[in-house]
């Protein structure tokens, strides 16, 4: 055989040799994608609009259509959404920083992955016209999230202090609107909606936080799981994204109706949230001031205990700034 059809034999057969190997080169690809970022998203929250963009973006099969596959489940109780963070049945969560700040050291592989949009406020029995009227009345809330911190400033803006009222510990935030209803409480701390059913029910509003303000709430994420699943974990933050973009062009809560009544919302309080003329803002970073002033309160009461620092607790997500 002379040299010259040696060379294309040669190069002939490197060619099969290459083309030969591609499917088993396609299927180690193939095989990797699978193994990392494919696992199931189980996202724990509260009724309340913080949980909202995610409640929305499952109920549209909005997850669905960006190829991440996540359910998410709604707790009544505070306590409920901790113990399902400790037991690790779920792997992402909306809470707020007081609470995080007293379940981290036992969790430390929970980090913060930005804020969330959320607003408390503080509704009353409607004879009560003025906060300084509810001074020795009883309020109820759950001391084991940030309701206490909000009432604290809020009695404190009216030359008030909590020694002032009367606290009463009630996990859920229905039995709260039922309590204030039925007249067993003279005031409650409420989220949005169970806020707006109190107030169908008759109840006045005396203070309400800002919904385009930064006021606590945050999405919180597991380590080990976001290392396997950084692709995932950055298309669930910019789907729940895409949920509050479309929020803000109507401002108001039309478009979260159906998601509404997975959280037993009043006719009533479903008009009175779409009547509203509100903004929320996007997930984005934590300031850190806010961080040190839940983690001192947390320590005040209690609830945490250590160093205040928000080295290691803080996940770097994508497009989150």
């Amino acid at each position: 055989m002379s040299r010259s059809l040696k060379k294309i034999a040669l190069i002939f057969a490197t060619l099969l040799l290459v083309l030969g190997s591609l499917p088993f080169l396609n299927l180690t690809t193939a095989k990797a994608a699978d193994e990392v970022g494919n696992d199931k998203i189980t996202i724990g929250t509260l009724k309340n609009t913080a949980a909202m963009p995610a409640v929305v973006a499952n109920t549209t099969n909005g997850f669905n259509l960006n190829n991440v596959n996540v359910d998410v489940k709604s707790f009544d109780t505070n306590k409920e959404l901790n113990d399902a963070i400790t037991q690790g049945t779920v792997n992402v969560a909306v809470t707020d920083l007081v609470s995080y700040a007293s379940f981290v050291k036992k969790n430390p592989k929970w980090q913060i992955a930005g804020t969330m949009p959320g607003y408390s406020g503080l509704v009353a029995n409607k004879k009560y016209k003025k906060i300084k009227n509810l001074k020795h009345k009883t309020i109820a809330l759950d001391k084991t999230n940030s309701s206490k911190m909000y009432l604290k400033s809020v009695l404190k803006k009216n030359k008030m202090k909590l020694s002032s009222v009367k606290i009463k510990q009630v996990d859920s935030a229905d039995e709260r609107v039922k309590e204030l209803k039925s007249g067993t409480v003279d005031a409650a701390i409420l989220d949005d909606p169970a806020l707006s059913n109190a107030k169908s029910n008759g109840a006045k509003v005396l203070n309400k936080q800002k919904s385009n303000k930064d006021n606590g709430d945050i999405l919180i994420i597991n380590k080990d799981f976001s290392k396997t699943n950084v692709s995932s974990t950055q298309i669930l933050v910019s789907t729940m994204d895409e949920q509050i973009s479309r929020f803000n062009k109507i401002g108001n809560y039309t478009m979260w109706n159906d998601a509404l009544r997975e959280f037993t919302v009043t006719n009533k309080a479903v008009n009175s949230l779409n009547s509203a003329d509100m903004k929320i803002k996007k997930i984005h970073k934590v300031k850190k001031s806010d961080y040190k002033k839940a983690f001192k309160y947390a320590k005040s009461q209690k609830l945490y205990k250590g160093k205040i620092s928000m080295k290691g607790h803080v996940l770097k997500v994508k497009d989150v700034k």
